[in-house]
């Protein structure tokens, strides 16, 4: 048996010759107690542009693969203490001056008794160019969000503050408009009551015109108002029970209800949502004021429900059997001074439009589900607020 032996240390020999001299990444051998390059693989000399001879017997930090002495002595230290050195990337020049990149890896072990450092060397230059402009671009790319950030924000105080201007000045003009407003129609009221004999049929007619269109211009001052102020209104969402901010909105349309002889129904159970006070009941009331006055021939059917939905949502249905709205309207009917009917039913185009900006102001959403001649379900949706929320008590009385 004793003959094999050497044959395969031979063989194991020759192996590991064979790796070394064809291996394609750098490798060199080191001397620990001289700290210096007892041997270079042919690929690591032709990388840093060295004939071997000139790399051998020179210690490591003198061919730029450490910083420098200090460093080195720290590195042989590690690789007594540890075994191994390694080095993530290390900034190199070849012999002629080429800037590289190299991943240094050093180990410690035994080699017929004697220690050996073995050291591997990869190139890692076109990796660090291709993180180097990745890391550029991230930066770029991070500086232009900031930019942008803040011309967004920039441009939304400018937007917000333009609409605060535009929301304030809409309620000046509406406010100050009513008062001469309804000394038109009060003086043209009585001139038709008190004076009648001296005027002529015609002259009362264009009176009671006067009259009529100053109630029209009254009312949609009075929306304008209501708008305004549901836009610059300061909200607190709170959580309340629906079924409490229904009633008040019912008792606010008790004269509506009774003149249009409507049927309302209303169906528990009713959750508990988080919303504005005010802002829901004004919602409310101007859906259920809706629902009352766009009916054809038929008394007026009014259904109020509530449903839970994914993810603590709660959507509130005001359900009715009117006229109903083409598809191809039903976007357009929440914005302001949008009516489909300008003749047949009152209204002054603004009460759906109170209702998309309560909700936004509530961060809900709004919709309907609709088709002419079959009625119209508008919902609402509003954030669901666990029965343990400890809600405040019932509203009461009007807005």
């Amino acid at each position: 048996m004793s003959p094999i032996a050497p044959i395969a240390s031979s063989t194991s020999e020759l192996r590991y010759r064979r790796l070394f001299e064809a291996a394609r990444e750098g490798i060199l051998l080191v001397d620990p107690a001289t700290r210096r390059i007892i041997e270079v693989n042919p690929f690591l000399a032709e990388f840093l542009g060295y004939r071997p001879a000139e790399l051998v017997g020179r210690e490591l930090f003198e061919i730029g693969l450490l910083p420098d002495e200090t460093a080195a002595h720290s590195a042989f230290r590690e690789l007594h203490t540890q075994g191994y050195v390694y080095l993530e990337e290390l900034p190199l020049r070849t012999k002629a001056g080429r800037q590289v990149h190299v991943e240094f890896i050093g180990n410690l072990y035994d080699e017929d008794g004697q220690p050996v450092i073995q050291c591997h060397v990869h190139d890692i230059t076109e990796r660090k160019k291709s993180a180097d402009a990745l890391a550029a671009a991230r930066r770029k790319l991070a500086r232009h969000a900031v930019e942008l950030e803040a011309i967004v924000d920039r441009r939304t105080t400018q937007l917000r503050l333009t609409n605060q201007q535009l929301e304030a000045f809409v309620y000046t003009i509406a406010h100050d408009l009513r008062a001469p407003l309804r000394t038109m129609q009060g003086f043209s009221q009585l001139l038709v009551e008190e004076h009648t004999a001296a005027l002529g049929e015609q002259a009362r007619d264009y009176a009671n015109f006067i009259n009529t269109a100053a109630q029209t211009l009254d009312r949609l001052l009075a929306d304008l108002l209501v708008f305004s102020q549901v836009s610059q209104e300061k909200i607190e969402l709170l959580p309340l029970p629906l079924e409490a901010v229904v009633q008040s909105a019912l008792s606010n349309c008790e004269a509506e209800i009774a003149v249009s002889r409507a049927s309302v129904e209303t169906i528990a159970p009713w959750p508990v949502v988080l919303a504005h006070p005010t802002t829901l009941r004004q919602v409310l009331v101007n859906l259920i004021g809706n629902a009352v006055k766009f009916v054809g021939a038929a008394l007026p059917r009014v259904r109020l429900r509530a449903e839970e939905r994914p993810e603590g949502i709660v959507r509130v249905w005001v359900e009715d059997n009117g006229i109903g709205i083409p598809a191809e309207f039903q976007q357009r009917i929440f914005q302001v001074f949008q009516r489909l009917h300008t003749i047949e039913y009152p209204g002054t185009g603004i009460g759906l439009a109170i209702v998309q900006k309560g909700m936004e102001r509530m961060g809900g959403r709004a919709g309907v589900l609709s088709s002419p001649g079959a009625g119209s379900k508008f919902w609402i949706e509003l954030a669901g607020v666990p029965l343990d929320a400890n809600p405040p008590p019932a509203l009461e009385g009007k807005p």
